[in-house]
């Protein structure tokens, strides 16, 4: 065979190897990045996250989201699932930095006592169990709302305030603290915002 031709042949097998080997790391870094991303309901989580810091709940709403959180949380326990904690060790740690769950929780405690300053549980009916996407969409609210007010407590309304100190008091005696201890925020808390680098706890 003559030799320009083999030349010739070797150069398009060299061509046809380096575009299929740009083709394919193309794939592997948009199929990274989609895994990456996630999504819950068809949300991107890195968009979610953004919508969160730009419309963080109104305080009865956030109300509403603390409610979600522990019913779903309660109801997954209860079947011997791991997700439920995920979330909750997530919010945890964003709140009072790498601590652990205290040594005492038991099942019981996920809904007991029921915060006064929540919407009541109706006691005549099943809760009706939010799904996981719903649970960890709370959490993300649920740290938008910290972010948004926490900073300016003293000067939002009471409702707010109160709010505010609810939420880290309960789930800090709830899941971290016991009844008997102070609850403490983490010192370095607010230093980053609570959403950066979130992810699904789930995923």
């Amino acid at each position: 065979m003559n030799a320009s031709i083999i030349q010739t042949l070797f150069l398009w097998v060299l061509l046809l190897l380096t575009v299929s080997l740009i083709v394919l790391v193309m794939y592997k870094t948009q199929t990274m990045e989609h895994f990456s991303a996630g999504t819950i309901a068809g949300l991107s989580l890195s968009d979610m996250t953004t919508q969160a810091l730009d419309a963080a709940p109104t305080t009865s709403e956030a109300k509403d989201r603390y409610k979600t959180l522990l019913v779903f949380c309660d109801a997954d326990i209860r079947q011997q699932g791991t997700k439920g904690l995920r979330i909750l060790a997530d919010f945890r740690d964003r709140l009072f930095g790498p601590v652990s769950f205290r040594s005492d929780l038991t099942v019981d405690d996920f809904m007991t006592p029921w915060p006064t300053w929540l919407p009541p549980l109706d006691p005549t009916i099943k809760e009706p169990v939010p799904d996981v996407s719903a649970a960890v969409a709370a959490e993300a609210n649920l740290l938008a709302y910290l972010q948004k007010n926490f900073p300016q407590e003293d000067m939002v309304d009471e409702q707010t305030g109160a709010t505010i100190r609810n939420l880290v008091e309960d789930f800090g005696h709830r899941f971290v603290f016991g009844p008997d201890t102070s609850v403490q925020l983490k010192a370095d808390f607010l230093a980053t915002p609570l959403l950066q680098n979130w992810s699904n706890p789930v995923m």
